[in-house]
C-alpha cells in the first residue's frame, strides 16, 4: 500500500531492507516541512539497497537516492547540503505541465549562441563545439527502446558500492525528486529545480535514466537504455551540452580531466552505450 508519507525518524525497515537510524531533511533552509528521510551514517553496499528500494517504489511511493556532499571523493562530506538544510521549499509540480523539455533545451541552445552582426563570420571555435549541428537546435534525441544487459547495469551500479547515506523522498517518479526536495544545486543556472526536473522526466521516458545520487551541485543517473547509434548520441549530447556546464559520464570520479566534454562530438562519445551519467553545475 502506498502511504505517500515520509518514514518517521529512527531505524526503518522496508520489506527485506533494514536501514539504520535516519533523520528528516527539512526544506525552506530548515524552517519549513520535511521533504526527505536520510540515514544518519553511510551504509555498506548502498547500490544493492538502492536497487531493492527502487523495486519497492510502486508499493511505498518512496524514491531512493544516494547522498553526496560537496566533495564527491569523500563520502563523509554530506553535511552540505543535507545536514545544513540547504534546500528551498518544495517546488509546485503542477507548474511542470507548462514546461516542455524540447522547448527548454532549444531556449538554452539559443542562449549559448553569440549574436552575429550582419555579414559577421562566427568564431570557428564555437562552430567546432557544436558540430555537426548548426545554430539551429537539432531537436530531441529519439527514444531508445533496447535496454542494456542487466549485468552491465549492475556493473555501472557497482560504482556506488562504497558506503553512502541513503535518502528517501515521496515522489511519483525519480525525476521529480529534485523539485520535491527543493534542491538548489543548479541555482547558478536555474532559480528553481523545475527545469531540471522537466528534462530529467524526458530522459527518464526516452532512455530509462533514473536518479541514483544527489550531491551539493551534482546529479548522477543510472541509464537503462542509453543511445546505441552515433546519430542519437550526437543529438543527446547537444541536449546535455546546454543542460549542464560539466558532464562526467561512465564510472570515473567527478573532477578527473576528460578532454573534449565541452564539445558535442566529444560528449557524444561518452553517452553512446554508457549507462551512467553525472552532471555538475558550477
Amino acid at each position: 500500500m502506498i502511504t505517500r508519507c515520509l518514514p518517521a525518524e529512527g531505524p526503518l525497515r522496508i520489506g527485506s531492507v533494514a536501514l539504520p537510524a535516519g533523520v528528516h531533511i527539512v526544506s525552506g533552509y530548515g524552517t519549513s516541512q520535511p521533504v526527505a528521510w536520510a540515514t544518519m551514517e553511510p551504509v555498506p553496499e548502498p547500490d544493492k539497497i538502492w536497487a531493492a528500494l527502487s523495486a519497492a517504489h510502486p508499493q511505498t511511493g518512496l524514491v531512493p537516492f544516494l547522498l553526496e556532499g560537496m566533495d564527491p571523493k569523500d563520502p563523509s562530506s554530506t553535511q552540505r547540503p543535507w545536514d545544513e538544510g540547504e534546500f528551498e521549499d518544495s517546488a509546485d509540480l503542477a507548474e511542470l505541465e507548462r514546461l516542455d523539455a524540447a522547448a527548454l533545451l532549444e531556449c538554452w541552445w539559443n542562449g549559448r549562441l553569440e549574436p552575429l552582426a550582419e555579414g559577421q563570420d562566427e568564431d570557428p571555435g564555437h562552430i567546432l563545439i557544436r558540430l555537426p549541428f548548426s545554430r539551429q537546435f537539432p531537436g530531441l534525441a529519439p527514444a531508445e527502446t533496447t535496454p542494456r544487459d542487466p549485468r552491465e547495469l549492475q556493473l555501472a551500479l557497482a560504482w556506488s558500492r562504497r558506503p553512502a547515506r541513503i535518502g528517501l523522498a515521496v515522489a511519483d517518479r525519480p525525476a521529480d525528486v529534485p523539485a520535491r526536495i527543493g534542491w538548489m544545486g543548479a541555482a547558478n543556472w536555474h532559480p528553481t529545480p523545475l527545469p531540471i526536473t522537466a528534462v530529467l522526466r524526458s530522459w527518464e521516458d526516452r532512455f530509462g535514466a533514473r536518479l541514483l545520487q544527489i550531491g551539493f551541485a551534482t546529479i548522477r543517473l543510472l541509464v537503462e537504455r542509453p543511445p546505441r547509434t552515433a546519430e542519437a548520441a550526437l543529438r543527446l549530447a547537444a541536449e546535455q551540452r546546454v543542460f549542464c556546464d560539466e558532464c562526467q559520464h561512465g564510472n570515473s570520479e567527478m573532477g578527473s580531466a576528460v578532454p573534449g566534454l565541452d564539445t558535442v562530438p566529444g560528449l557524444a562519445l561518452c553517452v553512446l552505450n554508457v549507462p551512467a551519467w553525472t552532471f555538475w553545475w558550477d
